[in-house]
């Protein structure tokens, strides 16, 4: 993430969250937030960004056409506000901080698993409620299976890493001898 666009975006975020949780409306905002930033993001979008033929209102009227369903006044006058002071290229940004005030607000947090082979329910329902006593958040659990960790699992909850896999354990052992 550049670190202008995050600072860029703040403020944003800050506006759009406060709007979207006095409307009840974090889930809609979130989805038409990541929509837009996939739309800027699309390899045939994003070079027009730069473009000076082009204008940032006619990108935001093109990001607002193809999220019509989805963006009712509120969301067109907010993307339309990034397009006038030439932020939409902030969307990305925009979108991951809102997803991380919303987990905040609901005390909530997606954990990435990484493991050898694929957990079966019971034990990813244990995983759930220890990381969750541990977080002290609501825990759910993205999973993945990587068939070049020897074993364990390789757990990822924001900036925390918990590596209990068989090649971590291997190492710190090796760096302790």
């Amino acid at each position: 993430m550049n670190s202008g666009q995050t600072t860029i975006a703040r403020p944003y975020v800050a506006a759009a969250f406060e709007y979207a949780l006095a409307k009840k409306g974090l889930s809609a905002w979130e989805t038409v937030l990541h929509s837009a930033a996939s739309i800027v993001q699309n390899e045939s979008v994003a070079p027009l960004l730069q473009n000076p033929a082009i204008t940032q209102q006619q990108i935001a009227d093109l990001i607002c056409e193809l999220l019509a369903k989805n963006c009712d006044e509120a969301k067109k006058n907010f993307i339309h506000l990034l397009a006038e002071n030439k932020r939409l290229a902030a969307l990305p940004d925009i979108a991951k901080q809102f997803t991380e005030a919303r987990a905040a607000q609901e005390k909530t947090l997606s954990v990435q698993v990484i493991s050898a082979q694929g957990l079966d329910a019971a034990y990813q329902q244990k995983l759930v409620q220890a990381l969750s006593k541990r977080l002290q958040r609501q825990v759910e659990l993205q999973c993945e299976v990587d068939p070049t960790l020897l074993g364990g699992v390789l757990v990822r909850a924001g900036d925390l890493v918990i590596d209990g896999s068989v090649r971590g354990k291997l190492t710190r052992l090796v760096d302790f001898i």
